[in-house]
């Protein structure tokens, strides 16, 4: 069986993030939830919503800003803010992030001092907004141990996820949370597919 990890970054939305979750379940697909920490603490009861679908989560910073450029202090405020908000919320905590706008270098990866995840295949429907130009693009250009970069909070993602998920599984795909794809989630290393992980610091594989 093939498998491909589904994330929306920048959620939760108190539209969107119900619409999602309610086609996912409808289809018993899981996905990926990167959670930008001002939206969880704005609306904690949709976290607790993605997480007792059996979904996974993964921090993407607080405030949304590129993590490049900001001193290891800031980096990790960014991250512990988000930490701090999600276990208000759901008694857990996050073991991985997503740099926004995936900007990551070694520094970011060293404050960070937890595996980073991006993505192989962008949906771009942060730059389309169109529900058939998202089909196209998650549907021709995945690949088995992918992970597809979608967004939270964007309708046209809300009206285009009925069909990938849909045509994915004619495809014989199957729907997996981020660390169900990988074996083992290393600090220091990036993650973007199974066949697409790379060390960010020296000595680590």
């Amino acid at each position: 069986m093939k498998r491909v990890a589904l994330t929306f970054d920048d959620g939760p939305d108190p539209v969107t993030t119900p619409a999602l979750l309610a086609t996912l379940a409808s289809y018993h697909a899981v996905a990926t939830f990167m959670l930008w920490g001002e939206h969880v603490a704005a609306d904690p009861n949709l976290v607790k919503q993605i997480v007792a679908a059996g979904h996974a989560i993964g921090n993407h910073t607080y405030t949304h800003r590129s993590l490049v450029g900001l001193s290891p202090g800031e980096i990790q405020t960014e991250l512990t803010r988000t930490d701090e908000a999600v276990f208000a919320a759901t008694g857990l905590r996050t073991t991985f992030f997503r740099p926004p706008f995936g900007d990551i270098d070694a520094t970011v990866a060293a404050a960070a001092r937890r595996p980073a995840v991006t993505w192989r295949v962008d949906s771009e429907d942060w730059r389309s907004h169109d529900a058939p130009s998202i089909i196209q693009r998650v549907t021709t250009l995945t690949q088995p141990g992918d992970v597809v970069l979608m967004h939270d909070g964007q309708p046209a993602t809300v009206q285009a996820l009925p069909e990938i998920l849909q045509r994915l599984t004619a495809a014989q795909y199957r729907f997996v949370t981020v660390p169900a794809l990988f074996h083992r989630l290393q600090a220091g290393c990036l993650y973007a597919g199974e066949q697409a992980v790379q060390p960010l610091i020296e000595g680590r594989k």
